[in-house]
């Protein structure tokens, strides 16, 4: 059963290593050193005056126990806004398996019904191997809001569009859940996704 963890400092080393390895998903696309996420572990994972709030994704497996398969937080918050940037890394030997997917649903619970967000949007570049996932997911939870745009992000020579999109508290009143459920869609996600 997939959970969020408390983030410790080892976990944070992790993270750094699967983040360096996948840069052209990245915004700032450069390799981070032990010392400069050592640096945010302390001043933002474990600041609560921080405008972010971060988490280990767990899974349960028979021949470990409980074991880190991701990470996933809630970056740049307006508090004053009710909203926030999402942030999904998934560990390279967890991808396929639909711990992002999971993650996603659980750092939203935590963005719509316990820090009382209204919305938590995100942006993924035409060039990540996510790409595919976030649009699957978007369009998997309602209501959201997705648009295109070109030209943002430049990779290899060339300019890339990004895909930007929105999740809005759902309307829990009318006891709907927000998610589509289909069988099957848990683990379909793109290569090098969640």
């Amino acid at each position: 059963m997939t959970r969020l963890g408390v983030p410790t400092l080892e976990d944070w080393e992790l993270v750094r290593q699967w983040r360096n390895e996948c840069l052209e998903s990245l915004r700032t696309p450069f390799p981070l050193t032990y010392e400069q996420q050592q640096e945010h572990y302390r001043n933002v994972v474990c600041n609560r005056e921080a405008r972010a709030r971060w988490w280990t994704v767990l899974d349960e497996f028979p021949e470990v126990g409980n074991a880190m398969v991701g990470a996933v937080g809630l970056e740049n918050i307006e508090w004053e806004n009710g909203r926030a940037e999402i942030s999904l890394i998934v560990a390279p030997h967890a991808k396929r398996k639909g711990f992002g997917r999971e993650a996603v649903k659980l750092v939203l619970e935590q963005a719509f019904n316990h820090l009382r967000l209204y919305s938590v949007y995100g942006e993924c570049y035409d060039c990540s191997p996510a790409r595919e996932f976030w649009q699957k997911i978007v369009e998997s939870y309602s209501p959201h809001w997705d648009r295109t745009r070109p030209s943002v992000k430049y990779r290899n020579g060339e300019y890339h569009g990004s895909y930007l999109f929105t999740f809005f508290t759902p309307p829990t009143w009318l006891g709907i859940s927000p998610w589509n459920e289909k069988p099957g869609v848990v683990n379909d996600v793109a290569p090098g996704g969640g």
